[in-house]
């Protein structure tokens, strides 16, 4: 429950000294790369008697496309920004995260590098605070139009025609977007990559955490049978003793649970408790090449697979707790770890904003239910759709019959697993939970790239020396598609 909205809670947010309703100077068109841009932009692109603008932040390199002898056919490459944490101006110089490999494209077809920051995240706010009210201008279909406006914005700066094609890339979120953008407005994006994108939205996520135990069975990660087993054999030690008071105890003293004694009796202060522990099993992050104790699948299965350790599942997985949480104690206040649901400050509030999308676009709710292949806590059945439901009440008062229907809706305006669009390459990893609403089989004229081995686009990132060789040759990959679709002619 707590882990999909916390995560997009990460360090690195500040708003505290920014006043994004203020309006800023257009900076000059010889601004250094990476410079910090702002443009002026509506709040509502859907009504127009709305007038209200805002400053959204964005970010531009034209170093290689300055060079480029064939300005008037030099691509543009569009890094869509997402949830996550603001965009650094490093985002058009090595591409940080989501768009490193897009750059490195970038230099080799000259393009022009254009990164866009969402609205309401990172310095790109349109309103005063995050009040429910405040929020109702925070969707994809309004982030869309955001990126429509400023491709108009860029087109006129820098005197571009039809001929200089747009190339949209993303990751997770903004690969949703990228994709998007690509379907709403074919005729200003050319094409788009689609990195772990799960355009299938989906109100009970079953298959995030069924591909998570598939992950710790994956031998190219370093799973096994064998680890699985134990993960599951722990989880289900822990949710028998959390069926009396004696079990309570215990649980509390081997996994140094903070509180009184009575900490465990709620069923909802053991919701927390159990997904605290299930956090410490990295799956859509793993990545083989880290060298910190439990940083990946293969760490982990180390140690829940060491009978040196401890004869039993239970006492590693204690083991495990410990190595990777250190030795505080498990806060497991249900009411306090929603707290962050009632700030609706902007400095503070940033946990409302992805929070608020879930219930009224995507939901994306990772349960965890007796009758899927979660190898966590089933039973008791803690981790319910219910669970993440009430949420939406509380916040915002959106009711679980609402987010029904929003998510209902999303799959029908954007066409989920079957988007009928063209020049969309989907790709995906194996080891990402994510892979599981994405589109994973090739559709006509929308590629699908498969990534064994690989977690959350991985690809994206900054190469290493490290990164494995199929993400290494899904990049190539990549170089080609790109190539093909800046080739095909104009719609």
């Amino acid at each position: 429950l707590l882990l999909l909205l916390l995560l997009h809670c990460a360090a690195g947010h500040s708003f505290a000294s920014v006043k994004p309703w203020a309006v800023r100077p257009r900076a000059a068109a010889t601004a250094l790369p990476g410079t910090e841009l702002f443009f002026t932009q509506r709040l509502d692109h859907f009504n127009h008697q709305n007038t209200r603008t805002w400053q959204q932040r964005y970010f531009l390199n034209d170093t290689f496309f300055i060079r480029n002898p064939n300005k008037t056919t030099a691509p543009v490459f569009l890094c869509v920004g997402g949830e996550g944490p603001p965009l650094q101006p490093t985002v058009v110089i090595t591409g940080d995260e989501h768009c490193a490999w897009m750059v490195h494209l970038a230099q080799q077809e000259q393009a022009l590098i254009v990164a866009v920051e969402h609205r309401y995240y990172g310095k790109s706010i349109p309103v005063p605070d995050f009040t429910t009210p405040n929020l109702q201008w925070l969707s994809s279909q309004q982030a869309l139009a955001d990126l429509a406006t400023m491709h108009q914005y860029v087109v006129s700066r820098f005197n571009l025609t039809p001929n200089n094609k747009w190339i949209s890339f993303g990751g997770s979120y903004p690969g949703m977007l990228a994709a998007w953008v690509r379907l709403k407005y074919p005729h200003l994006i050319h094409g788009a990559i689609s990195s772990s994108s799960p355009v299938q939205a989906i109100v009970n996520f079953q298959g995030y955490n069924n591909v998570v135990a598939q992950d710790y069975n994956a031998t190219v990660v370093g799973g096994s049978p064998d680890c699985v087993n134990a993960v599951r054999s722990a989880f289900a030690q822990v949710g028998d003793l959390l069926t009396d008071e004696t079990g309570q105890h215990a649980l509390r003293k081997l996994f140094n649970v903070c509180g009184d004694g009575n900490s465990l009796q709620h069923a909802k202060n053991q919701m927390v408790f159990t997904e605290t522990l299930s956090s410490v099993f990295p799956a859509q992050t793993n990545d083989p090449a880290c060298t910190s104790p439990a940083c990946n699948i293969q760490k982990v299965c180390s140690i829940m697979q060491d009978s040196t350790l401890a004869t039993d599942p239970l006492h590693r997985l204690q083991q495990l707790v410990a190595t990777v949480l250190g030795p505080s104690c498990i806060n497991a206040d249900y009411n306090a770890s929603i707290a962050y649901l009632n700030d609706t400050t902007v400095a503070g509030g940033v946990g409302r904003i992805w929070t608020y999308q879930t219930c009224t676009e995507f939901a994306f709710y990772q349960t965890c239910d007796p009758n899927s292949a979660c190898p966590f806590t089933t039973k008791p059945h803690l981790n319910t759709l219910q669970s993440y439901l009430d949420l939406c009440e509380f916040a915002y008062g959106i009711s679980g019959d609402q987010v029904e229907a929003s998510v209902a809706f999303s799959n029908a305006f954007y066409g989920g697993w079957a988007p009928a669009g063209s020049r969309i390459a989907f790709v995906n990893g194996q080891i990402d939970p994510w892979h599981a609403q994405s589109v994973l089989q090739s559709l006509p004229a929308e590629p699908a790239l498969w990534v064994p081995g690989a977690s959350h686009h991985a690809w994206t990132h900054i190469p290493r020396a490290s990164d494995q060789p199929e993400v290494q040759e899904v990049r190539q990959e990549i170089a080609t598609v790109v190539q093909q679709f800046l080739d095909a002619a104009l719609d």
